[in-house]
């Protein structure tokens, strides 16, 4: 199971290219902040690229357990690092490659040239601070903290500013664009946009940048706007906003999710059809979450589970992944047997859309079981069977298939 930062949304999971790297040395697997630190101040690596701000809110937003790393700021390395330099430092944290996409070498070349040159100054102390607080609160999922208002001060401060902020600009920017996200509504999807545009006016919006303000139009409903902005950055290798086909009007009380059509457009088209949750097993599901993958290929040739699954089973994907309509599109071409369609309205559904894998079973629109995890490996298959089991979908537990029917899978891209 996977649960996503903002930094690590869908978009940077499915529209990222995969990177190839350099066989670089082998190094020991860092357990904790203190070994990762002991590393560094003996080694050059990536960070080494960084601004002292930047770097020290990637190395504290860091977090370890018992078992090493488990929170990762990602965010914070694509608006800093080349895509080689951060697939390099994330080899270095994860052992093993991260195709997420980072800055091109113009644009890392033209933002270390406009702190070189003094035209970036350093961001302010208390937009730091409120900064490094906000961050630390969503580590914890504190997502009403006074952080998060004290966040949301400063960036509404600064939209209504024209003043050179520097690195301030910055900062708030990604601030804006990820609570506009979060929690969309027109005064903070207004502030994200105003700050983006002065950001661009000063040559130093990002393609990480483009592309996150585009997911925050479209979480907010703004299909047009992003439309607009889409086609005002030809360059910027931006998903196309697909066309959506309204022409069969729902039920009243119908749930709706967008089917994407199968054909070869340039642009994918949505068809709104309404789901029947009379029984239903819907799947919460990512082809950028690598637990999802391993659950999308074991499922169909399950011999009880395949069966049923063909039956009665929808995989679902976030709103927000209207962005990635022609990626998902190409997906259900090689997996007709899991085609993923597209949550309409987040609010309609009674689960998150951040965690994934999750088996919801609906029975007369009613959520009746639900089960939140697939391993790799194929271990939870039994647990997963027993849901369904105690749902009145499969009559009795089997055990699972060989493991050899259940192939480890390292990555969630395919």
């Amino acid at each position: 199971m996977r649960r996503t930062r903002f930094g690590l949304c869908l978009a940077l999971l499915l529209a990222a290219p995969a990177t190839a790297l350099d066989d670089a040395p082998a190094t020991p697997p860092f357990d904790s902040a203190a070994a990762l630190d002991d590393w560094l101040s003996h080694n050059a690596s990536p960070l080494d690229l960084m601004p002292p701000y930047a770097r020290a809110l990637f190395l504290d937003s860091l977090g370890f357990g018992p078992q090493g790393l488990h929170t990762l700021p990602v965010d914070i390395l694509m608006a800093e690092l080349t895509t080689k330099e951060a697939a390099d430092m994330l080899r270095l944290l994860l052992d093993g490659d991260a195709p997420f996409q980072g800055l091109t070498s113009e644009e890392a070349t033209r933002l270390r040239a406009a702190r070189a040159e003094g035209r970036l100054g350093p961001p302010s102390e208390d937009v730091l601070r409120a900064y490094r607080s906000w961050q630390d609160a969503l580590q914890r999922d504190h997502a009403a903290s006074d952080a998060t208002a004290a966040i949301d001060r400063l960036i509404a401060r600064e939209a209504a500013s024209d003043h050179d902020t520097g690195e301030d600009l910055r900062l708030l920017q990604r601030a804006a664009v990820q609570r506009a996200a979060e929690a969309p509504d027109d005064v903070r999807i207004d502030n994200a946009v105003a700050l983006h545009a002065r950001l661009r006016s000063r040559g130093l919006a990002m393609r990480t940048d483009h592309r996150d303000l585009q997911q925050a139009l479209l979480r907010g409903g703004r299909l047009e706007q992003a439309r607009a902005f889409t086609e005002s950055l030809p360059d910027a290798g931006l998903p196309p906003v697909p066309v959506l086909d309204t022409a069969r009007p729902l039920p009243a009380g119908a749930v709706g999710i967008w089917t994407i059509q199968a054909d070869d457009a340039p642009v994918p088209t949505l068809r709104l059809d309404a789901i029947d949750l009379g029984t239903r097993i819907v799947v919460v599901s990512s082809p950028g979450c690598s637990f999802s993958t391993a659950a999308a290929a074991a499922i169909p040739l399950d011999p009880e589970l395949g069966p049923l699954f063909a039956a009665h089973a929808t995989w679902l994907i976030a709103p927000t992944a209207i962005a990635e309509a022609a990626m998902l599109r190409a997906w259900n071409r090689r997996h007709p047997a899991t085609q993923i369609h597209i949550a309409t309205h987040a609010a309609q559904w009674p689960m998150d859309f951040d965690t994934t894998p999750q088996f919801l079973v609906f029975r007369d629109g009613v959520l009746i079981e639900r089960f939140g995890r697939w391993e790799r490996d194929g271990s939870d298959r039994d647990a997963l069977h027993t849901m369904l089991a105690r749902a009145g979908l499969l009559r009795s537990t089997s055990p699972a298939p060989a493991a050899g029917d259940n192939p480890p899978q390292t990555s969630g891209r395919e």
